[in-house]
């Protein structure tokens, strides 16, 4: 499983909520937020669950973020 960060910028944005809120709700700058969505920085799973709760996602819909990788040698199995 990988985790999509292309999504969370999508959520976010629609939403319509700046990188800076979510980052002052986290605790950090805006720019240590910004390495975070663009996978400079991993997101701490407690980061994540307080980013649902800012996008108002609820955490059984986290899996939206998720995308399966499978090789594909995999694929050409059937």
């Amino acid at each position: 499983m990988r985790f999509n960060l292309q999504r969370l910028r999508y959520e976010r944005l629609s939403r319509k909520i700046s990188q800076e809120k979510i980052a002052d709700a986290l605790g950090i700058t805006r720019a240590t937020y910004h390495k975070k969505e663009n996978g400079i920085i991993k997101i701490s799973v407690e980061e994540f669950s307080v980013i649902l709760t800012i996008l108002n996602i609820p955490h059984s819909e986290a899996g939206i973020f998720f995308e399966r990788i499978v090789p594909e040698r995999e694929l050409t199995k059937y």
